[in-house]
């Protein structure tokens, strides 16, 4: 016999007691008991979120237990309640599994973090030590003041004198600092202000210097002897009230000398220009200029402009850093330099220094004049070009062309500038 026939018989044998006793068939406890965890939600949502395909076998068996039960399967319905219940359990127990890894995992966390925090805990104590010494030194100090102050209202009197007193040194003190500091200050503003207006009277000074050497370059000690021996004295004269701090003396002078010189300048120019036909000297101006350019746009390191001076060409790297000894390969630059001179011989040369704005002016100044004259050494010895043609001079950081406050600007304030006066 199969078990569907014996079902069929057992159902149609019992079938008549079902319609004549209408009391229920008390639950198997399996099935009370899984019924009480299903009804928990809870830990049945901790069961489904830990093991899901576990806790749905547990509904599973739960559903075919309540089916057996209402069939009046009481053994079969026990059985699948007993399945519902392991599953369950199980499920739980993941659950519970999952909740001691996730407390073991905030545990090592937690430990870890103990850990680190441990790491400063030395430290920590030796300063909490130094804190609890000078603490308690301070209490023995406090309590030796009140045994002080105990001892007579005369004691307690002097202490407080002399605390009054220390407040008082103390803020004597305290305002000398202040009026030192003030001074101090007072006196760093006023050399701050000296060497702003003594930059200013070098700047003036180096004007009318490079004004007097173009004005000799251009033949002024024959055209205009009496103004370029007058900008000669004023720049004397203004040097010396530049030593003697006398800046506002030293201003006017270097202004008068520049005004002197423009005045040989324009004079000499004027008898210069007397001597060659206009359009001639325009022609040649215009042929050096073109091949000054050419040397220029063919040679790293120069270039090349027109301005009211004449034809410049300006050297740039033709020096080791502080050194004033041309580099050996940047000699070529003068030798083409020197073949332009050599074409044109009739243009006075003038050879210009310049630094950048970083170190001590009289510093700069100096390494300026010497690359300067590094260069006309080289022209007139190595080359051969006229001493007499020939001027050089070195103005520091005047006249710079570039923002001296960036590597950039710097590179291209450090300088020498050839110039093809025109006259």
């Amino acid at each position: 016999m199969s078990k569907i026939d014996f079902l069929a018989l057992l159902i149609a044998s019992v079938a008549p007691l079902w319609i004549c006793d209408c009391t229920p068939t008390p639950r198997p406890p399996e099935l009370v008991t899984v019924n009480k965890m299903m009804l928990d939600q809870a830990s049945a949502s901790k069961a489904s979120s830990a093991a899901p395909q576990t806790f749905k076998m547990s509904q599973r068996y739960y559903q075919l237990a309540e089916a057996a039960y209402d069939d009046g399967e009481m053994d079969q319905a026990a059985h699948f309640a007993m399945l519902a219940q392991i599953k369950y359990l199980t499920a739980m127990e993941q659950s519970m599994r999952l909740a001691a890894d996730e407390r073991r995992e905030k545990a090592e966390r937690r430990f870890a973090a103990a850990e680190k925090a441990a790491g400063s805990y030395d430290a920590r104590k030796e300063e909490a030590d130094k804190r609890i010494a000078r603490m308690e030194k301070l209490k023995a100090l406090q309590k030796q003041l009140e045994s002080e102050r105990t001892r007579s209202a005369a004691e307690k009197k002097r202490i407080e004198e002399q605390m009054a007193k220390a407040r008082a040194e103390a803020q004597a003190k305290l305002e000398a600092e202040k009026k030192a500091a003030a001074e101090k200050l007072a006196a760093e503003q006023a050399l701050l202000e000296q060497t702003r207006k003594e930059k200013e009277v070098q700047e003036l000074l180096a004007d009318a210097r490079s004004r007097i050497q173009m004005a000799e370059a251009l033949g002024g000690a024959e055209h205009d002897s009496a103004n370029l021996n007058s900008a000669r004295t004023f720049t004397a004269q203004a040097n010396k009230a530049l030593e003697e701090k006398r800046f506002k003396n030293a201003s006017d002078l270097a202004g008068m000398a520049k005004e002197k010189a423009d005045a040989a300048i324009a004079k000499s120019k004027a008898a210069y220009a007397a001597k060659q036909e206009k359009m001639a000297l325009l022609q040649q101006r215009k042929a050096l200029f073109t091949e000054a350019t050419t040397l220029g746009e063919s040679e790293i390191g120069a270039s090349v402009k027109q301005d009211r001076r004449g034809v410049v060409i300006t050297l740039r790297d033709m020096f080791g850093s502080g050194k004033a000894t041309v580099l050996p390969e940047r000699t070529r630059l003068l030798d083409r330099i020197a073949e332009l001179a050599s074409k044109y011989a009739d243009y006075p040369l003038v050879i210009e220094g310049y630094t950048d704005s970083r170190g001590r002016a009289a510093d700069n100044l100096a390494l300026s004049q010497s690359r300067a004259q590094s260069v006309l050494d080289y022209l007139v010895s190595v080359k051969k070009l006229t001493f007499e043609r020939v001027k050089s001079a070195g103005y520091g950081a005047s006249n710079p062309i570039a923002d001296n406050s960036r590597a950039e600007g710097r590179a291209k304030n450090r300088r020498i500038e050839v110039i093809f006066l025109f006259r």
